[in-house]
């Protein structure tokens, strides 16, 4: 009987052993997409890049014909007609395009 248990007690320490082994270590990787987002006049401002968050899109404007194309003038501008046409907005995404209107996403997060 002592030698049946002994054998079952052994099986038993085997299997949680090699249960525990077969579980993979993952190596903690830096996220290097994580940042601080810049926050102007209460938008959140995205360039080239979306929120982690979740959010709605309010609406989809196009630059239009600005005289100057700077990227501060076009987000200046941007910023002032989302405050006129979305004033509970929480922030922008701008879309810069080599051969199209430049755009932004107007966003508010959920």
């Amino acid at each position: 009987m002592y030698h049946m248990k002994y054998h079952l007690i052994s099986f038993l320490s085997g299997v949680v052993l090699t249960v525990l082994l077969s579980f993979k270590v993952e190596d903690y990787v830096t996220n290097f997409s994580i940042a601080e987002v810049l926050k102007v006049n209460e938008l959140c401002i995205f360039t080239d890049s979306r929120p982690l968050m979740a959010y709605d899109t309010l609406g989809i404007m196009e630059l239009g014909f600005i005289s100057d194309t700077q990227y501060e003038s076009i987000k200046t501008h941007f910023m002032k007609r989302a405050r006129k046409q979305y004033p509970d907005a929480d922030g922008l995404i701008l879309q810069f395009k080599r051969k199209g209107l430049d755009n932004c996403v107007v966003i508010k997060f959920r």
